[in-house]
């Protein structure tokens, strides 16, 4: 028979595997754009525009597509087949409003990220872990590019210890917060806070404070501050893919570099314990840890960065807002299978 080709719209590909990803970056196809849905893509292909410089050459509207999603998709296309310049993406700030929720920089800032593995189970009824709950702190001047920063790694191996680093986080934040009361907590995407939520439910501990952190304004997202106020030249916005912009020389590299290597890795770790091979083992948690430290400063990073460009634009800081009469700012409560794909954003050619 005939050989199927990627452009036969009638069949039906699953934009995920290392098949699909090789035939979108061959065709140059509109996954590659960060923020194209599948259903957009469709609707583009309809308008014959089927490349990312199809789309980066468009003018003017789509059938069945807003003007508004017209613009920012053609916008974005444009920058990623942009040059870069010294290795850096180029990026645009479109809304400098956005980024008057940046709090100012306080001494007792934590910079705060998971690793978990949603396939960990012992009995194959209860599954998932949060083997590694990193914090960064920092010493020296708030906001500083010479301001050092201590790690502080707390490893969970099992349910009782997952409780015990979820107890000891948040002494660590209480004490952070008696010390200094302007403090935040940063993270990137929404895994960190819901995740917080769905521990302290399952052990039913923790759960006024972590309602207490969310009524002020304490833990402060970052992600949804990028996405609303810059445009950058890259095919994802995860914080991987933000780096080159304020990371300077100091780029990833060693054998853990995403979130779904620490996976792999950690699951290695289980064998090579349960194998009693625990000189390797510890190796290998090293490698998990060394690349959780560095998203806590990436973390860092990105919030001084951010800073930056609001100084620039002559955005005051205004700080999260709290929630309306006492009450905590309402949660979305996510499944295991939707907290991964928030802490995978942006990883793969899948629609973004």
């Amino acid at each position: 028979g005939t050989p199927v080709t990627w452009e036969d719209q009638h069949v039906r590909a699953c934009f995920r595997c290392s098949e699909c990803d090789a035939q979108v970056r061959a065709h140059d196809d509109l996954l590659l754009v960060a923020g194209m849905r599948v259903s957009q893509r469709a609707r583009l292909i309809d308008a014959d525009i089927a490349t990312v410089r199809d789309l980066a050459a468009h003018h003017g509207p789509v059938p069945e597509l807003s003007m508004r999603t017209v613009t920012a998709l053609t916008a974005q296309a444009r920058l990623q087949i942009s040059d870069r310049v010294d290795g850096k993406p180029p990026y645009e700030l479109v809304d400098p409003q956005p980024l008057m929720v940046l709090p100012d920089a306080d001494r007792g800032d934590l910079f705060f990220d998971f690793e978990g593995d949603p396939l960990w189970t012992t009995d194959g009824r209860d599954w998932g872990l949060e083997y590694l709950w990193g914090v960064l702190t920092m010493t020296g001047s708030a906001g500083s590019p010479a301001a050092s920063d201590d790690f502080h790694p707390f490893w969970a191996h099992d349910r009782p210890a997952e409780r015990q680093a979820l107890n000891d986080f948040l002494a660590m934040v209480k004490k952070q917060r008696r010390r200094y009361p302007g403090m935040h907590i940063y993270h990137y995407a929404a895994y960190e806070k819901s995740t917080l939520l769905r521990l302290a439910g399952r052990y039913g501990e923790g759960e006024h404070q972590i309602d207490e952190l969310l009524r002020d304004g304490v833990l402060v997202d970052l992600y949804p501050l990028v996405r609303k106020s810059i445009r950058v030249g890259t095919e994802n916005y995860s914080i991987k893919s933000l780096e080159p912009l304020y990371m300077g020389n100091e780029l990833r590299d060693g054998e853990v570099t995403t979130a779904t290597a620490s996976i792999t890795e950690y699951a290695r770790y289980c064998a090579l314990r349960d194998a009693g091979d625990h000189d390797e083992a510890a190796t290998v948690l090293k490698e998990i840890e060394e690349y959780n430290r560095y998203d806590c400063r990436s973390t860092r990073r990105l919030r001084d960065w951010l800073m930056a460009r609001a100084i620039e634009s002559g955005v005051p800081p205004r700080g999260p807002a709290k929630a309306p009469g006492g009450a905590a700012a309402p949660e979305v409560v996510v499944d295991d299978i939707e907290r991964k794909l928030l802490k995978f954003a942006g990883d793969g050619i899948e629609a973004r």
